[in-house]
């Protein structure tokens, strides 16, 4: 299936408007239900909450401009390396988006909805795993030498 990006848009538009407890409850929803996420996670979660939020809506209102999804994404993807993300995490944060869409939008959630944003969520997710890999690659790095090391006194 294609992205609907139109469905997308929408979505993100409905949500929009309330705030950071969308972001709150996905965070409750992900943590009652994958707890072994939560220590990935500072304890004060306002700022944590607000960038969730802004990543969601940024990304539902872009969906069809990938000139600038596409780079704030391998950006994303980058920068949870240093909270020790992996590929396996990425499952856990798009079953706590799509059930806290779900709740949210009540009857204007569908199937078709559904299908678009696992799709959105899926194309999102590899392009953050693969700029992360990327930036990890094994052929970056560069072996130390004896010319690195201060010569013996």
């Amino acid at each position: 299936m294609a992205i609907n990006i139109q469905l997308i848009q929408s979505s993100g538009a409905a949500v929009k408007d309330l705030g950071v407890q969308v972001a709150e409850h996905f965070y409750n929803y992900m943590f009652t239900h994958f707890p072994e996420v939560r220590k990935m996670f500072p304890g004060d979660m306002t700022e944590q909450r607000v960038r969730l939020f802004n990543s969601v809506i940024l990304i539902a209102t872009n969906i069809d401009t990938m000139e600038v999804l596409v780079p704030y994404l391998k950006e994303l993807g980058i920068g949870h390396i240093k909270y020790d993300t992996r590929p396996e995490h990425y499952p856990i944060v798009g079953k706590s988006l799509l059930n806290t869409l779900k709740h949210f939008l009540g009857a204007a959630w569908t199937q078709e909805m559904a299908e678009s944003w696992i799709e959105a969520y899926n194309l999102a997710s590899t392009v953050c795993i693969e700029a992360a890999y990327e930036a990890m690659a094994p052929s970056r790095f560069v072996p130390v030498t004896i010319d690195d090391v201060p010569p013996a006194v």
